[in-house]
């Protein structure tokens, strides 16, 4: 049983991203501008460390289980450190809606964890 990671990578992330649009669509609509901004951003904040870590580890062609483990390492690192870099920097632009955001990132973190529960190819 042979899994194609890469693939089932890049579904989350089309997934998440398809989540994040939907939620800033959906916001506009119902809630305006405003809500519509930070809902997205929110989402953003999530989806692009995502990705980074993503395109990190599938470019990593270490086959050391050490060289491995350092890439996931280091990957998760800068995640986190980009996630918060992140929110410092939407923290700081004027009429922020705090909880569209919060709601927006953590729907988007969401749909890895549901995308585990999911998958028929993990247990």
């Amino acid at each position: 049983m042979t899994m194609n990671v890469a693939a089932a990578v890049g579904r989350i992330l089309y997934v998440q991203a398809t989540v994040l649009v939907v939620i800033f669509i959906g916001a506009w609509f119902l809630f305006g501008w405003q809500v519509a901004r930070s809902a997205g951003f929110g989402g953003l904040i999530a989806l692009i460390p995502n990705a980074y870590f993503a395109l990190k580890i599938s470019r990593d062609r270490s086959k050391d289980p050490r060289g491995i483990m350092r890439g996931f390492y280091v990957g998760e690192v800068v995640k986190l450190v980009l996630t918060a870099v992140l929110f410092v920097l939407v923290f700081r632009l004027p009429d922020i809606r705090f909880v569209p955001l919060f709601a927006s990132f953590m729907a988007v973190l969401g749909v890895f964890w549901f995308a585990l529960l999911l998958d028929k190819n993990t247990m």
